[in-house]
């Protein structure tokens, strides 16, 4: 019975990598990206940066716990804005949590601590990352509104423009 088991969220530690990758391949199966690639071997260079940067203060990686059961993750930063206001901003990147808890207030819990700590560290903002051209719907319903948007341009079609500009084949 998970509902009568305390939430327990913490700073992710080495002994937590291994359900914060299952949990993270959980995230890109369902998100379906087409852009990054974002394929086993990835997610383990991006648990790898996650161990090798858990204790900079200004990155924020978040695990939540039902009793000893992974039930969720936040991970993001403290950045700055190079201009314009707010300059000093906190941003999320993954939210995720695990079906059967969804509904709850699990992802509550972790947006919520990990504002406190952004908060504490001197932020004057917050942002969240987001699916092309609109923003997730993981966000959406916290309150966080699309401001910006990023493209990118398909390895091909670089390939050709890398052709163009240095006669090569790319």
């Amino acid at each position: 019975m998970l509902e009568n088991i305390k939430l327990n969220i913490h700073r992710v530690q080495s002994m937590d990598i291994g359900a914060l990758r299952e949990m993270v391949l959980a995230l890109n199966r369902e998100a379906d990206f087409d852009y990054p690639v974002i394929d086993e071997a990835e997610t383990d260079k991006h648990m790898l940066h996650v161990l090798a940067t858990k204790d900079d203060p200004y990155m924020i990686y978040l695990i939540a716990y039902a009793g000893k059961k992974p039930v969720g993750f936040c991970l993001g930063y403290i950045g700055h804005h190079e201009w314009g206001k707010p300059g000093l901003i906190g941003v999320g990147q993954e939210l995720y949590v695990v079906p059967n808890k969804r509904g709850g207030r699990v992802a509550l819990r972790l947006i919520e601590k990990a504002a406190e700590i952004a908060i504490l560290a001197g932020v004057e903002g917050l942002e969240c990352i987001s699916m092309y051209g609109k923003t997730d719907k993981r966000w959406e319903a916290f309150g966080f509104k699309p401001h910006l948007i990023y493209g990118h341009m398909p390895t091909a079609e670089f390939a050709k423009l890398v052709d163009k500009f240095t006669g090569s084949e790319a």
